[in-house]
């Protein structure tokens, strides 16, 4: 399988996979009884993402968003969290994913370091959220994601003139402070697509026969997650697969029931 396409954006890969495979599932959530979310599992096809990935967009875009902006998520394992991801991917704007088991003063610190322009939320996160934009010297408008874009409110001037490219800054990603503070990782377009290339090429016990669909245990607000192995499903058309959060138990029935 050929990763040699050239590609300035994640959300430049995604709609290459829309384009080429959009009947093929792309996002998987497992199935846990008793979630708030999907408990029977879901799964999306990238020509489903797509719809829902494009739509946001253009309600970003509609809202002033744009290159340079800095776009907190705290949205869990939900499938939601990539759509908004790539649609903000698309715009320009950088996300900042927000480690749910963070509580009140890990999470300041990260809504301040980071000076995101806005954070999008799961409903029950709402006011942890809005306590913390409370106490930040920098306005943080808080939109939950269930009605969105209803409570969005128009955005900064852009810091950026043009189209984003390779050089753009996908996500800050933070480090988990064992020595100290978290350290803000600011990666790029090139970063992605680069990581996602590498991943595609290792061989071996991690050869690559797309369409695959790959099971990971991992956080999407995890480098790992997030950069390395959901790029390598966008760029060969394959699915990625989360649990809600790693559970031993269960490992093998999900990988069993998702294919």
């Amino acid at each position: 399988m050929s990763t040699e396409a050239a590609f300035d954006t994640v959300h430049d890969v995604f709609r290459r996979a829309a384009e080429q495979w959009p009947d093929q599932g792309a996002i998987c959530s497992t199935p846990f009884p008793g979630r708030d979310y999907y408990p029977d599992g879901v799964e999306f096809t990238y020509g489903e993402a797509w719809t829902r990935i494009e739509a946001l967009r253009e309600q970003y875009a509609d809202a002033g968003y744009g290159h340079g902006h800095r776009v907190a998520l705290l949205l869990e394992q939900r499938p939601e969290f990539f759509f908004h991801y790539l649609a903000l991917n698309g715009l320009g704007c950088g996300i900042v994913p927000i480690n749910p088991d963070y509580r009140h003063d890990e999470m300041l610190y990260q809504m301040t370091h980071s000076e995101a322009d806005l954070a999008v939320t799961v409903g029950s996160r709402s006011d942890d959220l809005n306590r913390v934009a409370a106490l930040r010297e920098k306005p943080l408008p808080v939109v939950g994601f269930e009605n969105f874009p209803e409570g969005l409110v128009p955005a900064p001037p852009a810091p950026f003139d043009g189209p984003p490219g390779p050089e753009t800054e996908t996500s800050l990603l933070y480090t988990s402070g064992t020595t100290g503070r978290p350290k803000g990782c600011i990666l790029t377009n090139e970063f992605y697509v680069q990581a996602g290339k590498w991943y595609l090429s290792m061989g071996g016990r991690l050869q690559f026969n797309a369409p695959e669909r790959m099971l990971n245990p991992l956080p999407y607000f995890h480098v790992n997650a997030q950069a390395f192995c959901a790029t390598a499903m966008f760029l060969s058309g394959s699915c990625l697969i989360a649990q809600d959060r790693f559970h031993p138990s269960l490992w093998w029935r999900d990988a069993v029931s998702t294919g």
